[in-house]
């Protein structure tokens, strides 16, 4: 039995992908101290007790998200990564929608507590992760859309907690989103097979993996511009210079993206998208010091 429940806490944290929660909740640290102006010389507010639930909150959200994916994809994970799948191996089925909806009304409860707002964009977050672990993740483009927004929330809720209208903190929400969506269409072109096996509509089951990458290259391109035209408008080079040094890496990528065709490759280029997302981190840092 205590076997049995050392598998069940191990396959736990491994579904709840402690990594990733860790940086959801360093991004809305870094957004409050980095981008929002004047509060990083209110530090009570920030270091306080209501801020660090705020941050929990969000990030019991966000597992509960990620196991009631992992239940749901149970089946098409076995053809699309049976190593890598942990419920019903490492962690049992029933507890796993257990810890979902523990961890999913724990936090509903305590954002109400903190603030009905933040309560109110609970529920909507954690309904959406579950049907689209259910029903959106069939449906072309929409569930990616779904997570892309659902990932630029997390930074919005910043100004939610804080009553703020920051300008800067909807840019990033904007990169944020736009990184995802594309993170998200990489995943499906790794997961082509299994996802075409059980009848998951994704992009590239639909248009193929050349439909895939044009709609990559297209978010791209969009999101190029909107990088450029807030490079223009916001008065720090260091910001520049950064970003700048970043457009051989971006063209690298491309040039990988056009002659990707295993899983591997994919997988490859999913790791690099994590990568921007942490120069977006960094890019806060520089963004608040040079200024």
């Amino acid at each position: 039995m205590k076997r049995l429940i050392r598998y069940d806490f191990v396959g736990f944290l491994i579904a709840s992908r402690i990594p990733n929660l860790l940086i959801i909740g360093a991004t809305q640290y870094l957004t409050a101290f980095f981008l929002v102006s004047e509060y990083p010389q209110k530090l009570n507010q920030l270091t306080g007790k209501g801020f660090f639930m705020m941050v929990v909150s969000t990030v019991m959200i966000a597992a509960g998200g990620y196991i009631i994916n992992d239940y749901y994809d149970q089946k098409i994970d076995m053809v699309n990564r049976p190593d890598k799948v942990v419920i019903g191996v490492l962690m049992r089925r029933r507890l796993a929608l257990l810890a979902h909806f523990v961890l999913t009304f724990g936090a509903i409860a305590l954002g109400f507590y903190l603030n009905p707002k933040i309560g109110v964009v609970h529920i909507f977050s954690s309904f959406f992760l579950w049907y689209y672990s259910n029903q959106l993740r069939r449906i072309t483009i929409i569930g990616n859309v779904v997570i892309a927004f659902l990932t630029g929330l997390t930074l919005l809720m910043i100004c939610i907690y804080l009553a703020r209208n920051e300008v800067l903190v909807y840019i990033y929400a904007s990169f944020a989103m736009a990184i995802t969506l594309i993170r998200e269409v990489l995943k499906d072109m790794e997961d082509v097979k299994g996802d075409s096996k059980f009848g998951i509509e994704s992009l590239p089951v639909i248009f193929g993996i050349r439909g895939a990458k044009l709609f990559i290259y297209l978010s791209i391109g969009i999101s190029g511009a909107f990088l450029i035209s807030f490079l223009i408008t916001i008065d720090n080079w260091w910001v520049r210079y950064y970003f700048m040094a970043l457009l051989p890496i971006f063209l690298w990528f491309i040039y990988k993206l056009i002659y990707a065709d295993r899983q591997k490759d994919y997988q490859r280029l999913i790791r690099f998208t994590d990568l921007i997302i942490l120069s977006g981190l960094i890019s806060m840092v520089l963004l608040k010091s040079w200024i």
